[in-house]
This record gives C-alpha cells, structure tokens and sequence, in this order.
C-alpha cells in the first residue's frame, strides 16, 4: 500500500476558496473532493465518482444575522440609469435656476447704473458689434454639438449684445 504524502494548500487555492465563500451566489453549494492522487479541490458540482468528497455547509448569514446581507440599496442597471438621470436633472435645475438669477442680477445692476445718456458712442464700434452678434444670433439658431458648445455660443452672443448696447444709441 502506498502511503500519500499530504501537500500544503497553495495560497492560489485558498484565495479561490474564500472567493467562493464570499462572492458565490446564496444558493451556492461547495463541495471540497480529494482526488484519488491525494489532492484537494473545492468546486460547485459534485465530486466525480472516482473522488471521494464532502459537501460543506457555507454561513452566507450577515453581520446581524439575516439571511441576506444585502444594503437594502437597488444596483439594477435600470436603478443606477434612473438614479443618474434624477441627479442630472437635478444638476441641470440648479444650473438654470442660477442662470436666470445671475442674469436678473444683471439687469438690476445695469439698470440702477444705466446713466441717461451714453457716453461711449462709437459708430464703428457699433456697426462691428452689430455684425458679430447676427453672427453669433447664427450659430445660436443653428444648434450646437455639446454643452460646452451651447454655452460659448450663449456668451459670446450675450457679450456682443452688451457691447452693442454699449457703443450704439439706445
């Protein structure tokens, strides 16, 4: 009769091992087989016939004691894409909401400014600023490609127009 010689476990092994303790699904079943050359291997389907094995019994009960150990938390592709969708939402609310309060802080501080006749009259000035913004009134109307490309198109229309209220007569 030959003796087998038991080997030490690779560390390869139990890092597998615990994987599966830990990630398996709850319905899991783990079986630990010795092989007839003296080996052990853990796998999810029973030990073939010429194995001999065991089934062990795996604790998936949480840290309080409840089957599930689950947060509570939905992390379904279509809850992560709602979640995503209402923070965007959100943001761009916000976005907007500051917006049209800057602008109307604007207009309050222009208005209070505004002397009664205006000083920076310049013809040529004017007639350029005049052309830029049916320029960039253009490119406004004609869509954008990104975000970024909205909002610049947005200030530089906003900028000529101030200037033109700047060098033209009212």
């Amino acid at each position: 009769m030959m003796a087998s010689a038991t080997r030490p476990v690779p560390p390869s092994r139990l890092f597998g091992v615990l994987l599966a303790l830990t990630a398996g699904p709850a319905w899991a079943e783990l079986y630990k087989c010795r092989q007839p050359d003296g080996s052990l291997s853990y796998q999810q389907t029973a030990c073939a016939a010429q194995a001999e094995g065991d089934r062990l019994q795996v604790d998936i009960r949480g840290p309080d004691g409840r089957e599930s150990a689950s947060s509570g938390e939905d992390y379904s592709v279509a809850a992560q894409a709602e979640r995503l969708r209402t923070e965007r939402e959100a943001r761009e609310r916000a976005h907007l909401q500051a917006r049209r309060e800057a602008e109307a802080r604007a207009r309050a501080l222009k208005a209070a400014a505004k002397p009664d006749r205006n000083t920076d009259f310049d013809p040529a000035k004017c007639a350029r600023h005049r052309a830029e913004v049916a320029k960039w009134r253009q490119k406004v109307k004609g869509g954008y490609r990104t975000r970024d490309e909205k909002d610049y198109n947005d200030s530089k229309l906003a900028h000529h127009e101030a200037l033109v209220e700047r060098y033209c007569e009212s």
